[in-house]
């Protein structure tokens, strides 16, 4: 029972109210105990202050022996106040006044005041003054009871305890109404959370309030219906995504497959060429003639091997689990290498080389992988430009995006084969790519590499030729 108690919303608020409630009476209360009687003393202190001004303005117009009137009319309208008077060599004199026409007669019996208690009296104030036919400055020290400041103090301690009490049963009997009004609503859209939770919609909250609460109660009941209508959409969305899940497997596997087999079917050619250099080296028939068998059989093999390289790169690509190996690289650098790289090439080709790279690129990847998708680029640009024609390279930074834009002159690829060339094995030009040795993989290669690096490309026909857009 205590543990339901401990747990109980109810429980918790109702004490929380009650503790929070007498709290700030009780702080209140201390604070009027303690301000009430200072601030009164205040204004007690202000008034006696403002009262002997006005005195001394009057006795500073007049001799002594008439200030006596003034004297002793300020102390008869004002109660329980201290009056003492000093002249200017410290000596305490007598308050003149209408019975003593003598002045000044010293005090020598000490010091008379009216209570042998210090705390009787408030602040001393103390003022210069002068008569009218005297230069001499006296000073007059004003002190005023603290008897009503005391009986105040005195009055609000009497009256705590009462006060305490009263605080405490409000506080109870309004944390009970207060607790109630605010813990039904809630209780109920707990049990319908519960209900909720077992995955059971068949009921409703009551929506009769237009606070928070009934908002939410409003809230729980379309989250009902649509978790309902959800739930029933989901049963026919699991059996089809179990259906695509398998369509994809299989996707996967016809993939792995197909590059297996590719594979598998470059095994032949290279059977075909080793049995070629077996038959030089044993000098049959027309092997004989090694030169020119030797040279036929290393471009094949170079084909066959390249073609069999960029497939298990892309197999690789494909069936990596693993995250990129990201790195900060300097692009720049990057693309001033590629012309060293295809120099020869783009030499034999009388191919008119252009760049412009904006010094200190920086893009972020796996280094060994923008590489080879550059220089596949680049290759591309170089093989399948005529003789004579000119490559643009220009990488530049715009609003934080660093772009590269290949562009070579003299080729055009169609319309409508545009959106085909990242395919793999596709080639504009079948005849042609197999007389230049492509494999029909660079772009391929290129497109995965750029998706695994979230990178933004383009392909387009230009005026000149063919344009290729990258943005990291």
């Amino acid at each position: 029972m205590t543990g339901k108690n401990k747990s109980s919303l109810f429980t918790k608020i109702f004490v929380i109210t009650v503790i929070m409630t007498s709290l700030c009476c009780i702080i209140t209360y201390s604070a009027t105990m303690w301000l009430v009687p200072k601030t009164y003393s205040t204004i007690l202190d202000e008034n006696l202050d403002r009262t002997v001004t006005s005195l001394l303005k009057n006795v500073e117009n007049v001799t002594p022996s008439e200030s006596g009137l003034f004297f002793d009319e300020f102390i008869l309208n004002q109660n329980d106040v201290l009056l003492q008077l000093f002249d200017s060599s410290g000596c305490e004199i007598e308050v003149p006044s209408r019975d003593n026409v003598t002045f000044p007669v010293s005090v020598t019996s000490g010091v008379a005041i009216e209570s042998d208690d210090p705390a009787a009296y408030r602040a001393t104030h103390r003022y210069l003054f002068t008569f009218a036919d005297s230069d001499e400055t006296y000073t007059l020290t004003v002190a005023g009871s603290a008897q009503e400041v005391n009986l105040l103090k005195d009055t609000l301690g009497e009256i705590f305890f009462v006060l305490i009490f009263m605080v405490l049963t409000v506080a109870v009997l309004a944390s009970g109404i207060y607790s109630h009004y605010v813990t039904r609503p809630v209780l109920r859209i707990s049990d319908a959370s519960k209900k909720m939770a077992e995955l059971d919609f068949s009921w409703r909250c009551e929506e009769n309030r237009t606070d928070e609460l009934g908002i939410l109660a409003h809230s729980l009941n379309e989250m009902s219906q649509k978790l309902y209508a959800a739930m029933t959409e989901l049963k026919s969305a699991n059996e089809k995504l179990q259906k695509d899940i398998e369509r994809e497997r299989a996707l996967e596997q016809a993939q792995l497959d197909f590059f297996s087999a590719v594979s598998h079917e470059l095994k032949t050619p290279i059977t075909i060429i080793k049995g070629q250099t077996e038959g030089m080296i044993l000098k049959v028939g027309d092997y004989q003639d090694r030169n020119k068998y030797l040279g036929r059989s290393l471009e094949i093999i170079n084909t066959m091997e390249g073609m069999v390289q960029e497939i298990l790169t892309i197999s690789r690509m494909k069936s990596s689990k693993a995250g990129l190996k990201k790195e900060t690289i300097q692009f720049s650098k990057m693309l001033k290498q590629e012309y060293a790289a295809f120099e020869d090439l783009i030499m034999k080709k009388r191919i008119d080389w252009n760049e412009n790279i904006f010094p200190d690129l920086y893009i972020v990847g796996e280094k060994m992988l923008i590489q080879k998708a550059v220089n596949n680029l680049v290759s591309n640009a170089i093989v399948y430009s005529p003789e004579g024609s000119a490559i643009y390279l220009n990488a530049f930074s715009e609003n934080g995006v660093v772009q590269f834009c290949l562009e070579n002159t003299g080729a055009h690829i169609p319309d409508s084969e545009l959106s085909k060339v990242f395919d793999a094995f596709y080639r504009v030009e079948h005849s042609r790519n197999k007389r230049n040795g492509g494999s029909g993989l660079g772009l391929y290669i290129v497109k995965t590499i750029l998706e695994k690096h979230q990178a933004e490309y383009s392909i387009e026909n230009t005026k000149r030729g063919v344009l290729f857009i990258i943005r990291f």
